[in-house]
């Protein structure tokens, strides 16, 4: 009962905060945010997360065309299937119906994540409509326009562009956008570089190491990008180093790489609150990956 009531004053504060003005909503964002990534359970997060996904969809369907609204809840959809995802890895073997559950709810999240991010630019600005289906040309001319007051927006419709491909590997119009999700990030880097914790540049080592060189990859270019990231971020970005493992490493069947960077992980202390939560989920799959590594090499 205790539970139930928190649970329920909880809800009622942040109706009252998110029915002020977009100012408070942007407030509640990035406090919400704050609260998650210095979160040391991943498990309560997310348990919680939820209440929020949907709390944020009541306010869309009362103003659909907010964009902070819109904004916030890609933020939070892509954060939340960024954990089931982590959720799949943990996962032994004999969980195959749980992990094709969790592959489905993860692919809704993301598909939703997608649209809103899409919606929210379009508001935000009329010349970013379309900028998933315009061609890649059109797409580059207007990338230009981008500036530093733009780069959150940007960042974000990147972030949540990328997730949902790598949800749709398999189908080639899907990767045949690649480029356009390449570009975002390096108009992120060249904006600002070390934007959440270097992000863009543990997108770009991802997105460059998808396939190997020999099927069009570009994992050099993958490596250096994650070896900046752990540089701007002084090395305490322990995601940039399981990245680094996970998608360099074993692409290119560096088994010794991959050793020194599953170790640097698991001993390494966390000196950042801000990154409490990523180093964490980092930790659990260094863990996994440490446990399946005689296998894959």
């Amino acid at each position: 009962m205790r539970h139930g009531l928190i649970q329920n004053f909880c809800v009622l504060s942040l109706i009252y905060l998110l029915a002020g003005c977009s100012m408070a909503i942007d407030s509640f964002s990035n406090n919400l945010n704050k609260a998650v990534m210095s979160n040391n359970d991943s498990q309560t997060v997310m348990q919680g997360l939820p209440a929020y996904l949907i709390l944020l969809d009541g306010f869309i369907e009362s103003d659909p065309e907010d964009e902070d609204l819109l904004f916030a809840s890609a933020k939070l959809l892509n954060a939340y299937a960024g954990l089931i995802g982590t959720q799949i890895v943990l996962m032994g073997d004999d969980d195959d119906l749980q992990k094709q559950i969790l592959i489905i709810q993860q692919r809704k999240l993301i598909n939703k994540a997608f649209e809103r991010s899409v919606k929210a630019i379009c508001i935000y600005d009329d010349d970013y409509c379309g900028l998933n289906t315009i061609k890649y040309s059109e797409f580059k001319n207007r990338l230009k326009d981008f500036d530093g007051d733009d780069i959150g927006m940007l960042y974000n419709l990147g972030t949540a562009w990328a997730s949902w491909l790598q949800m749709n590997t398999d189908d080639w119009n899907a990767t045949a956008q690649l480029p356009q999700i390449k570009l975002i990030m390096e108009t992120v880097i060249e904006l600002d570089e070390k934007w959440q914790n270097a992000g863009a540049h543990m997108y770009m080592g991802v997105l460059n190491s998808i396939l190997p060189a020999t099927l069009g990859g570009k994992p050099e270019t993958g490596k250096m990008h994650f070896e900046t990231a752990i540089k701007l971020t002084n090395g305490n970005n322990l995601m940039a180093k399981v990245l680094y493992a996970e998608y360099y490493a074993r692409l290119t069947f560096d088994k010794k790489l991959h050793e020194a960077l599953i170790n640097d992980i698991l001993t390494a202390e966390n000196k950042q609150t801000n990154l409490t939560l990523l180093n964490t989920l980092a930790k659990q799959k260094a863990k996994a990956l440490q446990a399946r590594a005689e296998d894959y090499f």
